[in-house]
C-alpha cells in the first residue's frame, strides 16, 4: 500500500516540480539571492505530507528526497504553518534520524502528535536508543543496523556518507566493550596523525567518564624495553602500528578498527596498511575486524582483500545531512555570479549576483565566492597546497570587516603561533580577522588552537588542505572549492571529492551543508557528475594489475633506481611479495590479487632471483618494509666493505652520536649522505649537510623560530613565508617520515652487520635515532612528556623547569600532577594541551 502511495507521488510530474522549487526557494534564502521561486503554504503543506509517504519508502533515492524536503521546510521560518512542525517531526522520525530533530528546535519540541503517531515515534526512537554510561544516545538507523552487527562480534565492512556518523558509533562500541570488561587490547588505524589526536581525545573523554583507571591508550611506538599494557586501546598510523609490531612481535588485539580504510589504495602507505592487516589476522583470526569509509560501492571488497569470509557488510546511501551541490560561474563578461544548483535532472538557476571584478585567478575566485555567501555560517575553503592556503586566506583577510585583535581567544592563540612558529607567521595577521589556515605540517599544538577556534566560532573561515580529506572533522555549514588537486597528484579523485563533499553539514546542527563548486565547467574532471559511490581496489591488487612489469624489473635490477615516490610505491609491492614467497604465502596473495596464471612464472622467477641476492634475514628485512630488500641489502654490502676496508675508524665513522654530543652534526651528516647513496641512489651535493643541521636541532627539542633561522642561515636568498613553510615540510615530510624511514633501516642493517662482523660490542652506544626525529626530542624527560601526549612545544617548555632531565613515563606523570600548572603555565592553551593529557594518562 504504501509502495504504490509512494509510486504514485514518485511518478507525478507536479510534485517534483514543487519539490525543486521548495529547494530552490530555500537555497535562494540561505544564499541571500533575490527570490524569484516561491512556493506557496498549500503546496509547502503537500510537499511535506508527499515526505511523509517516500520516508517510508525502501529506495535510497526517495528517501533522500523526503529527508531534503523537511530540511528546507525546516529552515523557512514557517513554524506558525498549523500541523507543519509535527509532519516534520513525523518524516524525520519515519527515516530514523533522530540526531536530526536537534537541527531544529521548534521540530524537537513539538509534542502534539496523533497518540498513534506519538506512540510510534516512541517505539521506533527506543530501538534506536543505545546507552553510553549515563546517557542514553539516539542514533539513526544506519547507526543503529552497524551498532548491532557490532554489538554481536561480527567482522564487519561500512560504508556511508562522510557525515553519517560513522565514527561516532565505532568509539561508542569500543567505549560499550571496554565498560562491560569484554575488551582487553583494540587496534584503532587511522591515516594520520591529526586523526590520532581527535581519536585519542574522544577515547581519553568517556575513559575518564567511566573511570576505566587500567586501560591505557597509546598514539606512540612503544620500544622494546617498554612492556605492552594488559588492557589498552591503541591509536595509530599504519606506520606506527608497524615499529609497535615489529619491537613487540607478540602484539596482539582483539577489536582492529581501521577508519577511512580506503587509504588501502594509497601506494606504499595501502601497502603497509594491508601488510599489518593481514599480520594481525594471522596472528588471531578469532579477533574482530571492523573496516569503515565513505561511499563505498561494494564494502565487501575488505573481505576479499583480507580473505575474510564473515565479512558483513554494513551500508547506506541515505543522507544524514544533505550536501547542496551549488555552481558559481565566475566568467561572465557582465562582472556578475551565476548561481545554478545541481540535482539529479539538471541544473537549477538560482539568480545572478553582482560582484563588480573580474575574478581571473584561483584564489580571486575563492575570496570574493566565500566572502559573498559564507559571511553567516562557519566555512571551508579548500587550498591545493599549504602556500595556496595561506594565500586565500592573506586575501580573506585583506577583505574580512571582522576585527579580533581584541579577542582573549584569539589573542591567546596569536601569542602561542608568535612562540611556537614564528612571530612574523601569517596566521597571526589572519587571526585577527577571523580568518585562519590549517595543513598538516602545521605543529599539533596550533592545529588543534586553531580546530577549537574555529568550533567555537571565533574563526569564520579556515582554510584548509587535502588533511580534510583524511578524516579531520571540522564544523562547518559551508565548504568552497574550485579545481580542486590533492598537492602535486593531480585533481582530486571521485572518492575524494564526495569525501571532501561529506564535510558540509553536520549531523545534529544542520540539516544541510552547501558545497560550492565555482567554475565547474572549467574543471579537469567533473567527480560531482559521477555519483557518490566509488570502488576501492588495494594498491597491491593494482600494481600488480597496471605495474607488474616495473615489480618484475625492481626485483631483478642491478642497481636500483632513484626513489622517487612512484618507485617506493611498486618496491613496497615487491617487498611484500619478496616476503610472502620466503613464508610460503605468495600464492594466496596472488590468488587474492587476481594474478594471471601467465603471469605467476616470470614473477616468481624475478622474486626467486632476488631472494638468492640477499642475505639479511627475514626478520632485519622485516622491519624496514617499505624499503626495498634489494637497497637494504646494497646498504649491508656496503658497511661491510667499508668496515673490511677502513677497520675500526671508518667503522666509528658510520656510527651515529647522540644529540647532544658536540660532534654529532658531524656524524648525523654521514648517516644522511650514505642513505642518500645507497637506499635512495641520490646524488644532490650538500643536501646531506643541511638535512642533518636541521634534524639535529629538532632533535635537540629546539623550538621552531630557532630552527627557521636555521633554514635562513643555510638558504638566505629564501624570503621569510616560504622559509617558514619549507621548514615545516622539512620537518613534517622529510625527518619525521623519509629521515625516520631511513634511519629506521640504516640502524637495523648496521646492528645485523656489527654482528656479523663481530664488533656487536658497539650496538649498545647506537642512540635509537628514529625515536628522536619522530618525537623531536633526545632528553628522556622531554621525551615523556611527550610520550604522555603533551605536544612538543610545551614538552620542551616542561623540560626546562626541571632538573632531572632523565625520567621516565610515570616519573614524568607524578612529576607533573604535583606542579601548580596554573602559576607554571601562562597559556591557557598550554594548560589546555597537559591537562589534556593527564586525561589521556592512566587513572590513579
Amino acid at each position: 500500500m504504501i509502495e504504490e502511495l509512494s509510486d504514485r507521488i514518485w511518478g507525478h510530474p507536479e510534485f517534483h516540480a514543487q519539490r525543486a522549487g521548495l529547494g530552490g526557494m530555500w537555497l535562494q534564502r540561505e544564499l541571500g539571492i533575490d527570490p524569484t521561486l516561491s512556493v506557496s503554504d498549500a503546496d509547502l503543506l503537500r510537499c511535506v505530507q508527499a515526505a511523509t509517504v517516500l520516508a517510508l519508502s525502501e529506495s535510497h533515492e526517495r528517501q533522500g528526497a523526503a529527508y531534503g524536503i523537511a530540511a528546507c521546510a525546516a529552515g523557512l521560518d514557517r513554524e506558525d504553518l498549523p500541523g507543519l512542525a509535527g509532519v516534520l517531526r513525523i518524516v524525520l522520525s519515519r527515516l530514523g534520524n533522530f540526531p536530526a530533530l536537534g537541527s531544529a528546535p521548534h521540530v524537537e519540541t513539538f509534542r502534539r502528535l496523533p497518540l498513534l503517531t506519538a506512540l510510534a515515534e516512541e517505539v521506533r526512537r527506543e530501538g534506536n536508543r543505545v546507552s553510553l554510561g549515563d546517557v542514553s544516545v539516539d542514533l539513526t538507523d544506519f547507526q543503529r543496523h552497524l551498532w548491532r552487527e557490532l554489538d554481536g562480534g561480527a567482522n564487519v565492512s561500512v560504508s556511508a556518507p562522510t557525515s553519517a556518523g560513522k565514527s561516532f558509533v565505532l568509539q561508542a562500541y569500543l567505549r560499550s566493550l571496554a565498560r562491560s570488561g569484554k575488551l582487553s587490547v583494540a587496534c584503532y588505524i587511522v591515516p594520520s596523525r591529526a586523526l590520532i589526536a581527535q581519536v585519542t581525545d574522544a577515547v581519553a573523554a568517556w575513559r575518564r567518564s567511566d573511570e576505566l583507571r587500567d586501560f591505557r591508550i597509546v598514539n606512540t611506538p612503544l620500544p622494546a624495553e617498554t612492556r605492552l599494557p594488559e588492557r589498552a586501546i591503541y591509536v595509530l598510523t599504519q606506520e606506527r602500528l608497524q615499529a609497535i609490531m615489529g619491537s613487540h612481535p607478540g602484539f596482539v588485539a582483539d577489536v582492529v578498527i581501521s577508519d577511512e580504510a580506503q587509504g588501502i589504495e594509497d601506494g606504499s602507505r595501502g601497502v603497509l596498511l594491508q601488510d599489518v592487516v593481514d599480520q594481525l589476522i594471522a596472528k588471531r583470526p578469532g579477533a574482530q575486524f571492523i573496516f569503515a569509509g565513505p561511499n563505498i560501492r561494494d564494502p565487501e571488497v575488505f573481505g576479499r582483500i583480507f580473505d575474510l569470509s564473515d565479512l558483513r557488510p554494513v551500508s547506506t546511501r541515505s543522507p544524514a545531512v544533505l550536501q547542496n551541490l551549488i555552481v558559481v560561474k565566475t566568467r561572465s563578461p557582465r562582472q556578475k555570479l551565476v548561481i545554478e544548483r545541481m540535482a539529479a535532472d539538471g541544473r537549477q538557476e538560482l539568480g545572478q549576483v553582482e560582484v563588480g571584478m573580474p575574478l581571473p585567478s584561483i584564489k580571486e575566485r575563492l575570496v570574493r565566492v566565500a566572502e559573498r555567501f559564507g559571511q553567516s555560517k562557519p566555512s571551508i575553503v579548500y587550498a591545493n597546497g599549504p602556500k595556496e592556503a595561506e594565500d586565500i586566506a592573506l586575501g580573506l583577510m585583506e577583505v574580512s570587516t571582522a576585527d579580533a585583535s581584541e579577542s582573549p581567544r584569539i589573542a591567546e592563540l596569536i601569542a602561542l603561533i608568535k612562540a611556537a612558529v614564528h612571530d612574523q607567521y601569517d596566521l597571526v595577521r589572519c587571526l585577527e580577522k577571523q580568518v585562519g589556515f590549517h595543513y598538516g605540517r602545521i605543529p599539533a599544538i596550533v592545529r588543534r588552537g586553531v580546530e577549537a577556534a574555529f568550533a567555537d566560532g571565533d574563526i569564520k573561515y579556515l582554510v584548509t588542505t587535502s588533511t580534510l580529506i583524511q578524516g579531520v572533522n571540522f564544523p562547518a555549514a559551508n565548504l568552497f572549492a574550485c579545481k580542486p588537486k590533492k598537492g602535486n597528484a593531480g585533481p582530486l579523485g571521485t572518492a575524494e571529492f564526495w569525501n571532501l563533499a561529506g564535510r558540509a553539514g553536520r549531523l545534529g546542527r544542520e540539516f544541510q551543508g552547501n558545497v560550492f563548486l565555482i567554475d565547474y565547467d572549467d574543471w579537469e574532471t567533473k567527480p560531482a557528475d559521477e555519483g557518490n559511490e566509488v570502488d576501492v581496489q588495494s594498491a597491491l591488487k593494482r600494481t600488480l594489475g597496471s605495474k607488474l612489469d616495473d615489480v618484475v624489473e625492481c626485483a631483478v635490477a642491478a642497481v636500483p633506481k632513484l626513489e622517487r615516490p612512484e618507485v617506493v610505491d611498486i618496491e613496497a609491492t615487491f617487498g611484500r611479495l619478496l616476503a610472502d614467497l620466503g613464508s610460503g604465502r605468495l600464492n594466496a596473495t596472488l590468488d587474492r590479487c587476481g594474478v594471471a596464471q601467465d603471469d605467476r612464472g616470470r614473477l616468481v622467477e624475478a622474486l626467486e632471483r632476488a631472494r638468492e641476492r640477499i642475505t639479511l634475514p627475514r626478520e632485519v628485512l622485516a622491519k624496514s618494509p617499505t624499503v626495498s630488500p634489494l637497497r637494504q641489502q646494497r646498504l649491508a654490502d656496503y658497511f661491510e666493505a667499508e668496515i673490511k676496508g677502513g677497520g675500526i675508524a671508518r667503522l666509528e665513522e658510520l656510527l651515529p652520536r647522540h644529540p647532544r654530543d658536540e660532534d654529532a652534526w658531524k656524524y648525523l651528516s654521514e648517516v644522511f649522505r650514505v642513505c642518500h647513496e645507497q637506499l635512495m641512489s641520490l646524488d644532490v651535493p650538500r643536501l646531506h649537510l643541511r638535512m642533518a643541521a636541521i634534524a639535529l636541532k629538532w632533535m635537540q627539542g629546539k623550538q621552531l623560530p630557532d630552527i627557521i633561522e636555521e633554514y635562513r642561515r643555510r638558504s638566505p636568498d629564501v624570503k621569510l613565508r616560504p622559509a617558514i613553510r619549507n621548514t615545516l615540510k622539512d620537518i613534517e615530510e622529510e625527518i619525521r617520515f623519509r629521515y625516520f624511514r631511513l634511519s629506521l633501516c640504516y640502524l637495523a642493517v648496521l646492528e645485523h652487520v656489527l654482528v656479523r662482523t663481530g664488533h656487536e660490542d658497539y650496538i649498545r652506544s647506537l642512540p635509537p635515532l628514529p625515536g628522536f626525529l619522530e618525537v623531536g626530542a633526545s632528553d628522556p624527560t622531554m621525551i615523556s612528556f611527550v610520550g604522555l601526549g603533551i605536544s612538543r612545544f610545551v614538552a620542551s617548555f616542561l623540560t626546562e623547569q626541571t632538573l632531572d632531565k632523565r625520567m621516565d613515563e610515570p616519573t614524568a606523570l607524578a612529576w607533573l600532577r604535583a606542579q601548580d600548572l596554573d602559576a607554571m603555565l601562562g597559556s591557557g592553551l598550554m594548560r589546555l594541551d597537559v591537562q589534556r593529557a593527564l586525561a589521556n594518562a592512566p587513572i590513579p
